[in-house]
């Protein structure tokens, strides 16, 4: 029984760790909902999704035979993804053979599904149905801050509070009978969630060879909540605490499909149907074929690109440039760097990381907790605090959060009757932009200088940070007098997931916190001498400008320009008009994708990309990451001749002046991942929108404040991202495609970063990115054995 007991333990691990977790809104980064997956290849990934949730990895073939028949999949890059996966026939033959989807076996299901009884008395809802709402509604009470105190009385325990809800289960949609029958059930569960978890192996017997899957299945059921018990575990990771959120989520799961086990154990029973449906698990795999055409969508993007990367001339131009900008790699960057660098002579653009290398958390005026302000991979070095400004009063907050509630979405007209019908009205038409700079924090504005947050630092540690920062953005040469720091953020109304279009490096929040402080510092004499001390002199004339580039209307805001010498304000009027050029350049060239037109005049289309951000009824005020699927490390001049059409994440990186190769691990680590995990989210939104997707934005409701969003007023929590930002009513705007990271590094350098990585190793080796060597004359792909042409 010892041993038993241990390979359920095991087995229970097992199941957890394959469960991602999500943000809240209030930081809602992207994160990839297969993380839990990645010791798998994608291949066999694919076939644990479709077994355990009925989900796919890649798009419907008729997506695939669109795609390529508007020649976004070549015939070669085809025939490439052939070989790869070791068919034989041709590209010709293999789309004669079967040109449509194959049938495949059904997935298995769980004990609930084999009830053919109706749950409700109307016969309107499965027992699956019933389960998935009451957990949801049930969770939502217990992780809302501002409802849950009964459940403080079980000491936070989850399970145990369920266990005493289950006892009473008035609420639950099923019949008198069926109800009192539960509630019998649930007085002889077992009382706490690691009995339940033994009690439930127990009692169904499941057999060793697909226990870890089902287990995974139970988790899946109700998807959204297991993804934040998994972050409140994330959390407490990066505390050095532990969390049993979702270990105790799995024991309510198991004690439902219990409590729907008549005990009947005959041929025909629901559990012996039950048991034969999983023991033909190895039967259900994923659709070979639409993974090939998977592939070779890949491959019709990474093949010519990496040619190009590989092809470009890379010479050095010793020259003091005019104006340097330093924007994060955030793949909308990319189309504005280009304008910049187009519009004004001998400029040069770098990409890092948007959080500019200062792990700050962030506390806002009157809080109480700090908000982490850096990539979710991390935990905050350090705290800032902003200054003291008004707040909303309570009573306005009250409201607010009214109208972010359930209840708000759905009954607000009923409750407040018709006196709110004109303000309805106002707010669903677009407003005109106000003049000042969008109400980003409340303090902020770029006519007028602010207190800087005080960060706490002395000069010994603010030198020490500086000084490995500037080479790891580029800035190691002859520095230009203009040297701008670029964060971004986006300006939205009325969408819970607004966070989602803000700066993931910046934990879901503008990145203007950061370049205001490392300008001040980098501004700072003290610094610069011991800078110059240091052998790292920074010219006299050289000024450090920060600024916030507003992802949805392509405008680049100076910020702080009071706080500047009068000399120095009197040149910054020349540099504002051009970077409104560049500005007006990159909005002409991106106003079709947003519906617009590109010959419009420039200060209407700058109204119009403007009113997108502030129309309370607007569902695609902008594209956000869409479309994203390249990472390069390399000069800017191995891509400056190339659009590429803001799909690739750009940080900056020189090889010969990283010497020991930390720079390229630290890269590979950090940036690469978290590029990895964007594109994963956008990827699993996309080819599986009913799992990994947050259904239609115009029936979002909030959750407890901040946790998520329900589509409607009940069903599983949604993660992911919403079907307006990903489609346009009529195609796909996000093409799901693995990333391809391409590094300009020598071979050997480059792997021996990876070999010293274990994550970007996994992630690479089992198929989750793909890593390509641009430092020669053709790329180079890494494989488990090391690297190979393409």
């Amino acid at each position: 029984m010892a041993e038993q007991h241990t390979a359920w333990q095991q087995a229970i691990e097992q199941a957890l760790a394959a469960i991602a977790p999500a943000w809240p809104l209030d930081s809602l980064v992207a994160s990839s909902p297969y993380w839990g997956l990645r010791d798998q290849r994608f291949e066999q990934a694919a076939d644990t999704l479709r077994q355990v949730a009925d989900s796919p990895l890649h798009l419907s073939h008729s997506e695939y035979l669109a795609a390529w028949r508007r020649g976004e999949i070549t015939t070669s890059a085809l025939e490439a993804a052939l070989t790869e996966a070791g068919w034989q026939q041709g590209a010709t033959a293999w789309l004669d053979s079967a040109p449509g989807a194959v049938d495949l076996p059904p997935a298995p299901r769980l004990l609930a599904a084999f009830h053919c009884e109706a749950a409700g008395p109307l016969a309107a809802q499965s027992w699956s149905d019933v389960i998935i709402q009451q957990v949801s509604q049930y969770c939502a009470a217990s992780f809302d801050r501002d409802q849950a105190n009964w459940h403080l009385e079980y000491g936070g325990d989850l399970y145990a509070a369920w266990l005493a809800q289950m006892r009473h289960p008035y609420g639950l949609s099923a019949s008198p009978t069926r109800r009192e029958q539960i509630r019998l059930r649930a007085g002889q569960l077992p009382a706490d969630a690691e009995a339940m978890l033994l009690a439930g192996l127990e009692q169904l017997q499941a057999r060793p060879q697909w226990l870890t899957p089902w287990l995974q299945a139970l988790l899946m059921r109700n998807n959204g909540w297991a993804a934040w018990c998994a972050y409140l575990g994330w959390q407490a990771g990066l505390q050095g605490r532990t969390d049993s959120n979702l270990r105790q989520l799995l024991a309510i799961q198991l004690a439902w499909e219990c409590l729907l086990d008549d005990g009947a154990r005959g041929p025909d029973s629901a559990w012996a149907n039950w048991q034969g449906d999983w023991e033909r698990l190895p039967h259900c795999r994923a659709d070979a074929r639409a993974l090939i055409w998977q592939r070779a969508h890949e491959l019709s993007l990474h093949a010519p690109l990496t040619r190009a990367l590989c092809a470009a001339d890379t010479a050095d131009v010793a020259t003091r440039p005019t104006l340097q900008a330093v924007f994060c790699i955030d793949v909308r960057s990319e189309p504005l760097r280009r304008a910049l660098e187009e519009s004004i002579a001998d400029s040069r653009t770098y990409g890092f990381a948007g959080f500019f290398g200062l792990p700050l958390a962030y506390r806002l005026p009157g809080g109480t907790v700090s908000q982490p302000r850096l990539p979710v991979l991390l935990a905050p070095g350090w705290e800032v605090h902003a200054p003291a400004a008004t707040t909303p009063t309570p009573t306005r907050r009250g409201w607010q959060a009214f109208q972010r509630s359930p209840l708000g979405g759905f009954a607000l007209v009923e409750s407040i009757g018709l006196g709110k019908l004109a303000t309805l009205a106002r707010r669903s038409k677009a407003r005109s932009y106000p003049a000042a700079l969008p109400q980003l924090d409340p303090w902020l504005t770029p006519q007028t200088a602010k207190t800087l947050p005080q960060d706490g630092l002395d000069l010994t540690q603010r030198v020490a940070i500086v000084a490995g920062l500037l080479p790891a953005m580029g800035l190691s040469g002859p520095l230009a007098p203009w040297v701008l720091l670029v964060g971004h953020a986006s300006h939205v109304s009325n969408n819970p997931q607004a966070a989602a279009l803000q700066c993931g490096a910046c934990g879901g929040h503008g990145g203007h916190q950061h370049v205001r402080l490392l300008a001040s510092w980098l501004n700072e004499p003290a610094l610069r001498q011991r800078l110059a001390e240091q052998g790292h002199a920074i010219p006299a004339d050289t000024v450090f400008l920060p600024a916030l580039h507003l992802t949805h209307s392509d405008e680049i805001l100076l910020l702080d320009g009071e706080t500047l010498a009068a000399e120095v304000r009197g040149r910054l009027p020349g540099l504002q008009s051009a970077l409104q050029a560049a500005s007006a350049l990159a909005r002409h060239r991106r106003a079709e994708q947003v519906g617009l037109s590109s010959s419009a005049d420039d200060a209407i289309l700058l109204r119009q990309m403007r009113q997108k951000g502030d129309d309370w009824a607007e569902t695609r005020p902008e594209w956000g990451l869409a479309g994203n699927a390249l990472f390069i490390a390399a000069a800017r001049a191995r891509s400056k001749q190339l659009d590429l059409g803001g799909r690739a994440f750009l940080h900056e990186y020189d090889w010969r002046a990283d010497a020991d190769g930390s720079c390229l691990q630290s890269i590979l680590a950090a940036p690469m991942v978290v590029a990895h995990w964007i594109n994963m989210q956008y990827f699993a939104s996309t080819v599986d929108p009913r799992r990994f997707g947050s259904g239609n934005k115009l029936l979002h409701n909030v959750v407890g404040g901040r946790i998520g969003v329900f589509e409607g007023n009940s069903g599983d929590l949604r993660i992911g991202l919403a079907w307006q930002s990903l489609h346009d009513g009529q195609r796909l705007r996000h093409a799901p495609l693995r990333l391809a990271a391409c590094i300009d590094a020598p071979p050997d350098k480059l792997a021996a970063a990876l070999l010293a990585q274990p994550i970007p190793r996994q992630l690479v080796e089992n198929g989750w990115l793909h890593l390509y060597c641009i430092h020669g004359a053709t790329p180079l792909r890494w494989h488990a054995n090391g690297w190979q042409h393409d």
